[in-house]
């Protein structure tokens, strides 16, 4: 008897939570809208097209040539970089991601995986809405490179 109150009052409080919260879907920041063009338009050659928001990811692909992931990997990092983030940790890490797909079923890919911090040097003068004091606020990118048979997939989710 007990196990089923709680039960319903679990099931509530979760109930509740999901009316409450807002649901947040994944945007593209504007200085990596803008980042990606000026790339498209210095290298026409190896375009980065926009694929799909999924999963919290704002996903991408480039034509898998003679490229290989070092190479894609530096060249999403410097579009980074360029914009005041700077490495959280000294390397990437290997996982897994699982990139949109026109049909049939997502399957998880070899990913590397980076994350950022936006320079706190830059955020220094920031308010919050309502604040009269400086505060120093954070922003964390996420970025992934997948490979795949014939292109190359990078995502990135920004929180904070």
């Amino acid at each position: 008897m007990e196990r089923g109150r709680v039960r319903r009052v679990l099931t509530g409080a979760i109930a509740a939570a999901i009316v409450v919260l807002p649901c947040v879907a994944a945007s593209i920041p504007a200085w990596l809208d803008d980042g990606i063009s000026n790339w498209n338009r210095q290298h026409p050659e190896s375009r980065i097209e926009f694929v799909n928001i999924r999963d919290s990811f704002v996903w991408y692909q480039m034509p898998k040539t003679e490229v290989d992931h070092t190479l894609i990997r530096e060249r999403l990092n410097t579009i980074v970089l360029k914009n005041g983030y700077v490495p959280m940790d000294d390397e990437e890490l290997v996982t897994t991601g699982k990139p949109p797909v026109q049909s049939g079923r997502v399957m998880a890919k070899k990913c590397w995986s980076r994350s950022f911090v936006l320079d706190l040097q830059a955020q220094a003068n920031a308010k919050t809405t309502g604040d009269t004091s400086a505060t120093q606020r954070q922003r964390l990118l996420t970025s992934l490179v997948c490979e795949d048979e014939s292109v190359w997939w990078a995502a990135f989710r920004v929180a904070g």
